[in-house]
């Protein structure tokens, strides 16, 4: 019973967190970087745009709770045959539809495509992304299993990956500073430079906090605090981007970055509300079927984005951000219903 809602619950965090990223995708559609930044319709699309940043930070505590788990069985072979395997050919797959699309539907140039072709299209970037945290999983396990050394990997990548980071990153942003502020900024972000403490930067910390997080047993009590501290979390993200670009009269989107500080409460509070909450299934089947889709939502949602743009619910979206939740869940009913028809097939079942 307990495996079961275990996997309940991560079942259910990918569900929140692929409806986060493609909250996030709408916002941006929305000509969120042509606006009054100061407006009410910009600091909606804001709202909803900082609200979701948990979004791939959870993506990425799913995997770390299963992969880092010396309950779960992963031997090389498993890792690259079937993980690894799975995650290079939908990148390959994908990268070479959407670049094709981008020619022939959008009307692009060959250089741009190439460029694309060589890099990763917009959201294919997680790809590349996780499939460099898998290559890493077996020296990383090991650490896992001693919560000292477990420990002290948190520790450092909340201090240089995220604390010290924002705060560089508040500092810089921060209208009319004292110049002392800004030398001093400027000093502390050339001495992280230097530190260049790549193993606990970026999101391996995030892969880390995932297998700890999933360990937790937290009394009420501490929950509630955890699920303030990220409502705080939410709330700086949304209300100082909001402030600051109002003040710039330009975007400032620092605060957007997955490897905030304020980013990362959020990101805690969801996973362990969730973890905590152990939701029951109205249909184990149907959550199946859901979490079984969500990759495939997310490599295809942007086409549906791109389509529904043309429509006139979405043009009339652009001007009023209030029907962003409605958008939201038509991207997602409409990428549902694709990837349903796609999964029927074994053969094309593999892309996704």
């Amino acid at each position: 019973m307990k495996r079961k809602q275990r996997i309940d619950y991560l079942d259910y965090l990918r569900l929140v967190a692929i409806f986060g990223v493609i909250t996030v995708h709408v916002a941006t559609s929305l000509n969120f970087y042509h606006q009054d930044y100061a407006g009410l319709n910009w600091q909606i699309l804001n709202f909803w745009d900082g609200l979701s940043r948990f979004c791939v930070p959870v993506f990425i505590m799913i995997s770390g709770a299963l992969f880092l788990n010396p309950n779960f069985e992963l031997n090389r072979d498993k890792l690259f045959n079937k993980y690894l395997r799975r995650i290079v050919t939908a990148y390959v797959i994908w990268q070479l539809i959407y670049c094709g699309w981008y020619y022939f539907a959008k009307g692009s140039d060959l250089v741009t495509v190439a460029r694309l072709l060589l890099g990763s299209y917009d959201h294919l970037w997680y790809l590349p992304m996780i499939a460099g945290l898998y290559l890493v999983t077996p020296l990383l396990r090991p650490i896992a299993r001693r919560r000292q050394l477990l420990e002290y990997y948190l520790l450092l990548t909340l201090l240089l990956a995220w604390i010290l980071p924002t705060c560089l990153a508040l500092a810089r942003l921060w209208p009319n500073a004292p110049k002392h502020l800004t030398l001093a900024t400027a000093a502390l972000s050339r001495l992280l430079g230097k530190l260049n403490v790549k193993i606990v930067m970026g999101y391996g910390g995030y892969y880390m906090a995932g297998y700890y997080l999933s360990q937790a047993h937290l009394d009420r009590r501490n929950l509630l605090l955890v699920q303030i501290l990220g409502l705080a979390g939410a709330g700086a993200t949304i209300g100082l981007t909001g402030w600051l670009t109002a003040k710039a009269g330009h975007l400032r989107l620092a605060l957007y970055s997955y490897n905030s500080f304020f980013v990362l409460l959020e990101s805690c509070a969801v996973f362990l509300s969730l973890q905590a909450l152990k939701p029951q299934a109205w249909s184990e089947e149907g959550l199946r079927e859901l979490a079984a889709s969500v990759m495939g939502i997310y490599l295809v949602h942007p086409l549906l984005i791109y389509y529904w743009g043309k429509s006139p619910v979405w043009q009339l979206a652009a001007g009023n951000a209030a029907w962003l939740p409605v958008l939201v869940a038509l991207v997602f009913a409409s990428s549902l219903v694709i990837v349903w028809l796609l999964r029927r097939s074994s053969f094309l079942a593999r892309w996704l």
